[in-house]
């Protein structure tokens, strides 16, 4: 009778090394993929703060060219100081 409780040769259940194999391939391709995906968001931060960085520079240096155009303009010939109409 103690066959009936899980005593001797044939037990409820014993996981074998296939089982647990599986497992533990399953669990490593699962932090691959948690691994890959915090990869792919850094890079992502990365490269979104890199865009921001140069849409700045490429903002100022704009501003700065409009601002040498006027210092120009305002600069250029006589014509600001003689009324070429009178």
């Amino acid at each position: 009778m103690p066959e009936a409780i899980g005593y001797g040769a044939s037990q409820a259940y014993q996981p074998n090394q296939a089982n647990t194999r599986a497992g533990q391939v399953a669990e490593q391709a699962e932090a691959f993929k948690t691994k890959r995906s915090e990869a792919a968001a850094v890079i992502a931060q990365r490269q979104a703060s890199f865009s921001t960085n140069r849409a700045e520079f490429l903002s100022r240096q704009a501003e700065q060219l409009e601002n040498r155009a006027e210092t120009r303009r305002l600069e250029d010939g006589v014509g600001l100081q003689v009324n070429i109409l009178a």
